[in-house]
């Protein structure tokens, strides 16, 4: 099991955080706090017409509501919002190129230099007091970018104006952003916890849409349709290789409506259609489970509209399947908040008196205190908590409110440390602001900002396979404090709590996990934490104050660390660890020192075995001894290497195996090793420098051509049609696992029967051809059927994505078997896929070249190019009888590739401020333009980049010897670079610049 797939389960949470944005919102009456659709804030010039960037329509909406309502003013400064602003604004527009010499992060320059394709320009920054100087200052960069953007019909300025306020939000703090239409939709649909539907949760498995579970009571449950099946097609639509946004899309509709589906069964030999009935659909956001001995289980997945009463419902239900109620697991982890009245409601139902919440607004000042009330509350069983560090904000809310009203114990990780709360304000293009307006403070006016809720018990996971073993995952767990710009904790007296007892357990089901085996997310299974509070609370008998029962619970968690430590040990013990527990003297006097298995770099696609040795130089035992690693590479990022009890005068090692992926670009790492005990860190600096050296890949290029129907090249209504594609691989490799996919955009004008394939080992230069099949429909407005093919090498990661539009047409022309040759005039000719010259080009023959002729329709003649048939117009050949060359002189081919980049950096570590970097760039066809940018990554949100200088090429090859800028750190420097057919390759290094 590889490092990453181990950490997956902790990984899960911080995503889970993220994607929900980790809201603590207010709603009102509508749904909303405020609606600005009758704000006061003017419409701008051209509102109702084309979408001008300059007008700023959202942006000052925006502003007003900072102004008024942001919870820290002081945070609010204009030249750094304007600067971040146009940074993100750069990342939407290839020809937008922001030049800004700041050295001193604090420090804003004078002025700014924009670049626009090739027009340049300076705008003065500094100096500006108010949000209003900066948005005057925005709308004149934006007429500028107006005046000298080229034009590009899928530009959408209305995006561009999102990244630029989100750029700007960016400077406040990590939960201020703007929720573009499709967002909101989205975030209000699952707040609001209804929407018309089916009742399943589908999920994409081995490439198909699978029913993961269907809600029961609901429509889809009611006509039989059950997890693992497979949904072959909604509607008129081929579910093949739709996502999952286009599947809950079609699924989803008006209560009362039909939605036809096809669903096929392991033991059924075709597909069956089921016709199923929309109906408002309850999101569920809690579930529950009778355990043993009368203790309830309930788990509430987020704060939604409907989870108080939810609660309340199961919380009935529990009562009434085991006949009472002796006591509750609450269990929390992995919930990433919601709404923040439902979690004051449900921290509510098991308090009879307390504060429940703090709000405190701009300046610090009291904004409201919720308390909570005798009336409704729970009878008084004991509870213990579950959280981890995925539970965020809402649920923190909950969590305090209990712990700190001595109802509850707290059981597991700390929390994410969310103390803020969100206000939507919704705007005319259906947008909304997601604003921090306050943060809040858990009883005794104490703020989780940063900090989170320490648990009274916790629980730390040692997962123990074969060839590893990780102790510490937990704390590789990403957290508010992870985040670029969040807010500082506000509270004047520390939090008194702290945890009372800490638990190590083996944790059997991560080390047994098979990814293979199909795992519904929402099933209940019995984890060593569910067991562990159940046997709690079983031992807690009718005791419910948290003090008092901790306490008590003494004897019981004592019996469960020594049965859990012998079981770590044991496995341990395998690997030749001691891991008893000893006082290792204040002043650890060691060593330490690490190699590889191999001198030099580590190509990419091969393993390299780091050993640690630690040696105790002084004259007492060392006890559980750890080094765990720091480094920008996620790949070397938090290994940990085991020595535990070492003897003076004794060394241990510990060697660890990673696999360098065969994507890896050249770079040079430093590792640091932070050696310590179970209570504290050790002095010392540890590093180790690794290499990894890139690797050749696999290239690839393709062209297609059109076969079935009548023959002519072209899509008429009602034809089933096969796409035969032509794949090259053009690199210097052979290729492993390369996955192939053709996608309808067409909604149901086109139906995909087939439209995946497999390669494997294509060789260096070598080609091969994999059919797809269609079938035309209708005509869609367009007039062209929209596709998209992917190509994609699992190992390698190396792909190509292109988009098609191929002309369908009303009748086709009628085609005619022929004979003879063709020969091409003296201005050549273009041969192309089908009989139109709307129809991709295959390749551009030359003058005089002699082709045998296969068929004609109209205007054109189709010929035999090598294994293939193309077409070309009448008028650029001369027709006649004969046998033609073997081999038709072609003056170039026309497939879809995307550029070549080669990148050589002078040096990948470096104490100078810039590097120097040689680059060309290739391409079949002309290459229309290429930048470059340099990142650095310090953490999840902090993220340092600059942009050079945009370059305009018309040509297919460029060279270029650059000065690259560097950061301290290490530096991802990126060329991105465009051609006529619109393919692009963004090819990267890395270089390390050591910190002065």
């Amino acid at each position: 099991m590889s490092f990453l797939k181990r950490q997956g389960r902790y990984v899960v949470a911080a995503v889970a955080v993220a994607v929900a944005f980790a809201l603590s919102v207010q709603l009102g009456e509508r749904g909303v706090q405020f609606d600005l659709r009758h704000a006061t804030v003017s419409a701008q010039e051209g509102e109702e017409g084309a979408y001008q960037l300059s007008s700023l329509r959202i942006l000052n909406r925006v502003l007003l509501q900072l102004k008024d309502n942001y919870v820290e003013p002081e945070r609010i400064e204009p030249a750094g919002m304007l600067i971040a602003s146009l940074e993100a604004v750069q990342n939407q527009i290839p020809e937008f190129v922001l030049s800004a010499q700041v050295t001193d992060s604090e420090t804003t320059p004078e002025t700014v230099e924009i670049q626009v394709a090739d027009k340049r320009r300076e705008f003065a920054v500094s100096g500006m007091e108010s949000l209003w100087e900066m948005s005057l200052r925005l709308r004149e960069i934006f007429l500028f970018v107006e005046q000298n953007l080229p034009e590009d019909p899928e530009r959408k300025n209305e995006e561009i104006e999102y990244a630029a306020i989100n750029g700007l939000l960016s400077t406040l703090d990590p939960h201020s952003n703007l929720l573009p239409p499709t967002y909101y939709e989205e975030m209000q649909t699952q707040t609001g916890g209804r929407f018309g539907g089916l009742g399943i949760v589908i999920s994409i498995r081995d490439g198909q849409l699978t029913v993961i579970s269907p809600i029961d009571g609901t429509p889809a449950s009611q006509r039989g349709i059950k997890a693992q099946d497979t949904i072959v097609r909604i509607g008129e639509e081929s579910t093949i290789n739709m996502n999952l946004n286009e599947a809950v899309n079609l699924l989803r509709g008006e209560p009362g409506t039909d939605v036809d589906l096809w669903i096929q069964r392991a033991n059924w030999p075709e597909p069956r259609q089921f016709t199923v009935t929309r109906a408002v659909i309850k999101i569920e956001s809690v579930d529950s489970k009778a355990l043993a001995d009368k203790v309830g289980y309930l788990r509430i997945k987020n704060f939604q509209a409907n989870t108080y009463s939810d609660v309340r419902n199961h919380l009935a239900l529990l009562k009434e399947q085991m006949g009472g109620l002796q006591g509750l697991v609450l269990d929390m982890r992995d919930n990433p908040g919601g709404l923040l009245e439902q979690s004051i409601r449900v921290s509510d139902l098991f308090l009879e008196e307390g504060t429940i919440v703090s709000t405190v607004g701009v300046g610090n000042k009291l904004r409201e205190t919720k308390s909570a009330n005798r009336a409704g509350t729970e009878s008084k069983y004991p509870i213990i908590v579950l959280v981890n560090g995925g539970s965020a904000s809402a649920s923190e809310i909950v969590s305090g409110a209990l712990q700190k009203n001595d109802r509850a114990v707290v059981l597991g990780d700390t929390t994410f440390g969310k103390g803020t709360v969100q206000i939507l304000y919704e705007f005319p293009d259906s947008s909304a602001l997601k604003l921090t307006v306050a943060q809040y403070l858990t009883p005794g006016g104490i703020s989780i900002q940063n900090e989170g809720i320490v648990p009274d018990l916790r629980t730390i996971p040692v997962v123990v396979t074969p060839d590893s073993v990780n102790m510490f995952l937990s704390q590789s767990m990403q957290r508010e404090s992870d985040l670029a710009m969040s807010l500082a904790n506000p509270s004047t007296q520390p939090d008194a709590g702290g945890v009372v007892r800490q638990i190590r357990y083996l944790d059997e089901e991560a080390s047994e996990q098979d990814e293979e085996t199909f795992v519904n997310p929402d099933e209940f299974r019995e984890d060593f934490e569910i067991r562990l509070a159940q046997r709690l609370l079983v031992a807690a008998g009718e005791e419910y104050r948290r003090q008092v029962l901790l306490d008590k619970l003494q004897g019981e968690l004592q019996t469960v660390f020594d049965s859990e430590l012998v079981s770590i040990k044991g496995e341990l013990d395998k690997l030749g660890v001691d891991w008893s527990d000893g006082q290792s003297p204040a002043t650890a006097d060691y060593e330490l020192t690490v190699q590889a298995s191999k001198p030099g770099p580590v190509a990419a696609g091969d393993s390299v075995e780091l050993t640690a040795v630690l040696t105790n130089r002084g004259t007492e035992p060392l006890y559980r001894v750890k080094a765990l690693t720091r480094s920008d590479n996620l790949l070397l990022r938090h290994r940990e290497f085991i020595f535990g009890k070492v003897e003076p005068g004794e060394s241990r090692e510990w060697a660890v195996t990673m696999e360098v992926p065969k994507d890896s670009v050249s770079r040079h790492d430093r590792i640091e090793f932070v050696v310590s005990d179970d209570e504290r860190e050790f002095t010392g600096e540890h590093h180790f420098d690794l290499q990894v050296a890139s690797q050749d890949r696999p290239q690839f290029a393709f062209s297609y051509e059109i076969l079935g129907g009548n023959d002519d090249g072209l899509l008429q209504v009602d034809e089933e049609v096969t796409l035969r594609m032509h794949l090259d691989n053009v690199g210097a490799v052979s290729s492993e696992e390369v996955m192939l996919y053709l996608k309808n955009l067409s909604g149901d004008a086109i139906y995909l029967n087939r439209g995946r394939g497999t390669v494997n080992d294509l060789e260096a230069q070598g080609s091969t051809q994999i059919d797809f099949e269609f079938r035309v429909r209708r005509v869609p407005e367009s007039g062209s059927a929209k596709l998209e093919i992917d190509v994609y090498d699992m190992a390698y990661r190396e792909f190509v994505q292109k988009f098609l539009e191929i002309p369908i047409v009303e009748e086709g022309a009628n085609v005619e078997r022929a004979s003879g040759v063709a020969l091409v005039g003296e201005q050549g000719a273009v041969a192309r896929v089908g009989a139109d010259v709307r129809s991709a080009q295959v390749a551009q023959l030359a003058a005089g070249a002699e082709l045998p002729i296969v068929a004609r329709s109209g205007d054109w003649v189709k010929v035999a190019l090598g294994e293939r048939g193309v077409w070309v117009e009448r008028s650029d050949v001369t027709t006649g009888q004969g046998q033609a060359a073997e081999e038709a002189n072609v003056t170039s081919w026309y497939r879809f590739q995307k550029p070549l980049v080669s990148l050589a950096p002078e040096q990948m570590l470096t104490t100078s401020a810039n590097v120097q970097l040689k680059g060309i760039i290739r391409d079949e066809s002309l290459i229309q333009d290429y930048y470059m940018v340099v990142q650095r990554q310090g953490g999840p949100r902090d993220v340092q980049t600059r942009k050079l200088n945009y370059e305009r090429v018309d040509s297919d090859e460029v060279s270029f010897d650059a000065s690259v800028p560097l950061f301290e750190g290490m530096n991802r420097i990126s060329l991105v670079t465009r051609d006529e057919s619109g393919l692009s390759t963004t090819e990267s290094v890395f270089v390390y610049r050591e910190p002065k």
